[in-house]
């Protein structure tokens, strides 16, 4: 099972194929799901993000 949604910015896919001791993974569909999951989280443009220093609250030591 699986789901997916948009938070703030970013997009979020939670997906749940099985137990790890059986080889889901090696599944050609399970496979192209992840790549779909990939492809739709991805960003669509990498803006400019920057974070100005700010000085510490406290000094740490």
């Amino acid at each position: 099972s699986g789901c997916c949604w948009e938070k703030g910015h970013g997009k979020i896919f939670y997906f749940r194929p099985g137990h790890e001791t059986f080889p889901i993974y090696h599944d050609p569909n399970v496979q192209k799901v992840l790549l779909n999951a990939v492809r739709w989280a991805a960003p669509k443009f990498w803006g400019k993000h920057e974070c100005p220093r700010r000085d510490p609250l406290e000094t740490i030591g």
